[in-house]
């Protein structure tokens, strides 16, 4: 039976997709051909009931254990003072190995030696995994039904006891062993911020990493380099000081529990200012070594020359981009930057630092070096962001929409580190299943983020936005980068309540002096303490002020036209003011004003402490204090300011102009305004206004100082269509006359549904800051001064993410007649590859943020080990045509037929939750991966075997058109340790 009937029977046979056209990256030759499609590749029933498997391996009726001859084994392992470990009477198969007894009894059986718990036979041992993964499988409608479950846990069963298959090791530290921790993935990779908190937070993951008998990597570029300053003067340590504490971490752990050391690796890019010491860091440390081996100190692995030796825990890589091996192919320089500011603090030649990371690698064996513009080109998840990326952020006076108000980033990172919790509002139009509205999520990390670049994009409604380059923002048509939007790009505004439920009534200010007033008859003096918690009445009289009122070295006033004094606005404040203060001046001013002053020290330093300010109206701004307030104490602000300067026109000539109007000379305030009106789903529009008269006028000053003021442009903000029925029910007006003109207008007038999207205008260099963002767990999205942005893009793999890894030995599935047996080897993938995807959703993770990451992109490693020996066995050099050759097509059958069972497995149990987003990107590297397939030579392969690899990638790409991924990474080809000997 051909191997692509076998599990795929739930496909429906109708459907016959077309391939894309391939990437213009990518080239082939015209003689190159790449097959068609064939159509029996994507069959799927319309309701998929689970995967469906067949025996190949195993024979009905019998058990994969019965066909075995069993032996009993004393497991001993030697050392220099007596055995290091022994367990006699241990049950394998007579064909295994010494070796693999004893790594199995020493490594991977469980309970204590000398008890009954104590695992005896390789039976209990495989069955403890597989019956685990097997019951996960059955309970999470993985299988189809009780038979294919059967049949699935004996086909694993005989995959691993005769040596075809294993997991990587902790599956068998800890799967199915009562009380223990369930973590199951080999591999984490780890982020790390420039923050001692974030560093110590590093080692103590690290740890329970180790501890789980797991591994780990972290780029380490984040942190500023011994090069640069601190804050409070000196120098900082730079990242290799910090990896001395790492690899002593590391190195005192025992992985799982096990006599087996912990694994790292750390990554540094090539343009930070410490990569030099940290190219030559590991071979200078081994030279101490030597030298100490001459002096008669015990080398063993475990002798006192190695215990003192540093980075010996890790492996070290260095990240380089395509750039860099340019400049060093043509000799140019190489700039090393700051982290903290970007800034060059060193120019070197580029050829001499690949020099010295060669020479370095040749003397120890690290560094090695990861190509960054390669790996991000065969990136699965774009849209998520780069691996190993520069963070996109936003500097630190980003207002963030969060249940405590709209809070400067730079504020919600202090109160988070603090131990606060504080959620986020994110939007509903960014969820997998698009919906409308917000809903509110806390965020998994909120993270300071160094010194970088800053834009100002500038929008057709009038708002700014400041943000890196590489910031994501939600359009019409989906996640742009602010350096990639268009004038064309349809901006998404915030059209939803985003409630300051949380926010604090307590004011900012505690005055400790009392007010004083008089009576209004002048008689007695009144002494009043001020509040320091908000009410309704201070919001608005603090709108008002702002709006029209002034506050000076010697009063505060409020100011108030004659229709203000006659539907009673006035009188109201003047209650208000009275009630708050003890007592309040009416003055009637020259230009048919009347004004209401308190010239008590106590009130300013109230208005003071609330954040108005003395600046006059080109520079009037909401108070800072009102950002933060209760949702309540927003809405009464902004009812006394659009009472004070608001207006509702409703100009009927040709053309209908409706709206509610908010004029200032301070675009500034306007801007703010907008803001504030955008929590309330209120979507405002600022206009510039020229004045028709620019008539100017003089006056001197006392000081006999001539002064000439010039009428200048203002600005109007306006809210138009169904945004006007939001206005009216979330704020209105504090006038009696401005809201009884508003509700004739809206019993008057029908309403256009208010515009959802903006334009971009304008895009500028805005110098540079510190830079922050925040990792949203729920739909990776949150809001920033009314508009949609995508959270912290670098799930480094993303970061903080695991993968889970298992190997095939090649050589179990070489045929007596020497060639390589493609149809076993796909029918093992398939069975291993399955197994991992249920451990992804089943096991447990060392921190919240990867088990969100691990089970949103369930990222798996299918590896092999023994290619060495297969290419001997056939006689075939690594370093020739031919042996590129046989290598590059096992993989590509190996990958390919991984990524066509995640495809399977996605027509089940559904796709990866970030596939959605990243279709475009995962479906062009299958693509990809496919085209490469097809150019391996066919004169240098056999032929069954390149045609089932390209045959696997036919069916990759054609399922995953219609079922999408299940796993964002198929395969990974991880040096096999311990597990290579079982």
């Amino acid at each position: 039976m051909p191997p692509r009937s076998r599990i795929v029977s739930f496909y429906c046979s109708s459907v016959r997709p077309v391939l894309r056209p391939l990437t213009p990256l990518l080239t082939r030759s015209p003689e190159m051909a790449i097959a068609e499609l064939p159509p029996q590749s994507a069959h799927r029933d319309p309701q998929p009931s689970g995967l469906r498997f067949e025996r190949y391996f195993t024979h009905d009726g019998t058990h994969p254990y019965d066909k075995i001859q069993w032996e009993l084994r004393d497991a001993v392992i030697p050392g220099d003072g007596g055995n290091v470990f022994e367990q006699k009477g241990v049950e394998v198969p007579s064909f295994w190995s010494m070796t693999a007894t004893n790594v199995v009894a020493s490594k991977y059986f469980r309970g204590k030696l000398g008890t009954p718990a104590r695992e005896t036979s390789v039976r209990q041992m495989v069955d403890r995994v597989i019956d685990t993964i097997t019951r996960w499988g059955v309970e999470k409608g993985y299988f189809a039904g009780g038979d294919d479950a059967a049949i699935f846990s004996d086909e694993l069963k005989y995959l691993m006891v005769h040596q075809h298959a294993s997991f990587n090791s902790p599956v068998w530290f800890n799967i199915g062993v009562p009380g223990a921790r369930a973590q199951a993935a080999a591999c984490f990779i780890l982020s790390v911020e420039d923050s001692m908190d974030s560093i110590l937070d590093w080692f103590k993951t690290e740890g329970v990493i180790f501890k789980g008998g797991s591994g780990s990597g972290i780029n380490v570029s984040t942190i500023r380099s011994s090069k640069e300053h601190l804050s409070g003067g000196g120098l900082a340590s730079g990242p290799l000081s910090f990896m001395r504490a790492a690899d002593s971490v590391a190195g005192s752990i025992k992985s799982g529990g096990t006599t087996r050391r912990a694994a790292k690796m750390v990554v540094l890019n090539s343009d930070h200012p410490d990569v030099r010491e940290f190219i030559w860091c590991k071979a200078k440390e081994e030279q101490k070594a030597w030298a100490l081996g001459e002096q008669g100190y015990d080398m063993g692995l475990n002798g006192e020359a190695w215990q003192s030796i540093q980075f010996q825990n890790a492996n070290n890589s260095v990240r380089a981009t395509d750039d860099f091996m340019r400049a060093a192919i043509s000799e140019e320089d190489w700039d090393l930057k700051a982290v903290s500011s970007g800034e060059t603090l060193e120019t070197i030649k580029a050829r001499q630092l690949l020099r010295e990371l060669s020479e370095a690698a040749w003397a120890c064996g690290d560094p090695g070096m990861q190509f960054d513009t390669t790996i991000n080109d065969w990136h699965t998840r774009p849209a998520s962001g780069r691996i190993n990326g520069s963070n996109p952020c936003f500097p630190g006076d980003a207002r963030v929409h969060t249940t405590v108000g709209l809070l400067p980033i730079a504020d919600l990172f202090e109160r988070t580190k603090a131990g606060e919790d504080i959620a986020v509002y994110t939007h509903q139009a960014t969820a997998p299943v698009a919906a409308d509205g917000v809903v509110s999520s806390l965020p998994l990390a909120v993270m300071q983020n160094g010194i970088s670049r800053i834009v100002r994009l500038r929008f057709s409604n009038g708002a700014d936005l400041r943000c890196t380059p590489n910031h994501r923002i939600w359009t019409k048509r989906g996640w742009v980068e602010a350096q990639a939007l268009t004038t064309d790009d349809e901006v998404l505004l915030n059209d939803s309540p985003t409630p300051a439920e949380e926010a604090s009534w307590r004011l900012p200010v505690k005055v400790e002096r009392l007010a004083v007033s008089r009576k209004r008859n002048g008689t007695a003096t009144v002494y009043r303490e001020l509040p320091d918690r908000w009410s309704e009445g201070l919001a608005e009289l603090t709108g008002h002020l702002i709006g029209d009122g002034s506050l000076t070295e010697d009063t505060t006033a409020w100011v108030y036209g004659q229709e203000d004094i006659g539907d009673g606005l006035l009188a109201s404040h003047e209650g208000l003011l009275t009630e708050l203060v003890g007592g309040v001046t009416r003055i009637q001013m020259d230009n048919d004003t009347d004004q209401l002053r308190v010239g008590s020290e106590a009130v300013r330093e109230l208005f003071r402490g609330i954040g108005v300010t003395s600046d006059r109206s080109p520079s009037k701004h909401v108070p800072a204090a009102v950002f933060t307030a209760p949702v309540d104490v927003q809405a009464a602000f902004l009812r006394g300011l659009y009472g004070a300067d608001g207006c509702i026109s409703r100009v009927e000539d040709r053309k209908a102009n409706r709206y509610v109007g908010l004029g200032s000379h301070s675009e500034r305030l306007l801007k703010d305004v907008q803001r504030l009106l955008s929590a309330f789903g209120i979507r405002g529009r600022i206009y510039r206004v020229t004045p028709n008269d620019t008539a100017s006028f003089s006056y001197v000053r006392k000081d006999g100082t001539a002064v000439t003021y010039v009428g200048s442009d203002g600005f109007d903000l306006r809210i138009t269509g169904t945004d006007i029925e939001r206005f009216e029910a979330s704020i209105g007006f504090s006038s009696p006359r401005k809201q009884a003109a508003l509700a004739r207008l809206l019993g008057d007038c029908e309403r256009y549904r208010t515009k959802a999207y903006t334009h971009l205008e304008t895009r500028e260099d805005d110098g540079q800051a510190v830079v922050y963002n925040l990792n949203e767990p729920l739909h990776h999205s949150y809001l920033v001064d009314g508009f949609v942005v995508a959270n912290c893009s670098e799930y480094m793999s993303l970061d903080d993410t695991a993968c889970n890894l298992a190997s095939l030995n090649l050589m179990r599935f070489r045929r007596e007649d020497g060639e390589f047996d493609s149809e076993r080897f796909t029918r093992a993938i398939d069975l291993v590859f399955t197994a991992q995807e249920i451990l992804v959703g089943s096991t447990e993770y060392p921190t919240a943020k990867i088990t969100l990451n691990a089970h949103a992109n369930r990222e798996l490693g299918m590896g092999y080990a023994n290619l060495g020996a297969l290419l001997m066995d056939r006689g075939l050099a690594y370093d020739s045509d031919e042996g590129r050759g046989y290598a590059a097509a096992i993989t590509a059958l190996m990958t390919g037929e991984s990524y066509a069972q995640s495809a399977r497995l996605a027509g089940v149990v559904g796709p990866y939750d970030n596939y959605a987003k990243n279709q475009v990107g995962h479906d062009r590297v299958m693509e990809m991966h496919r085209l490469h397939a097809y150019r391996i030579r066919e004169e240098i392969v056999p032929s069954d075997l390149l045609g089932t690899a390209r045959q696997a990638w036919d069916d990759a790409v054609a399922i995953g058109k219609l079922n999408g991924f299940r796993n964002a990474q198929a395969s990974v080809l991880a040096p096999t340790g311990t597990i290579s000997f079982m």
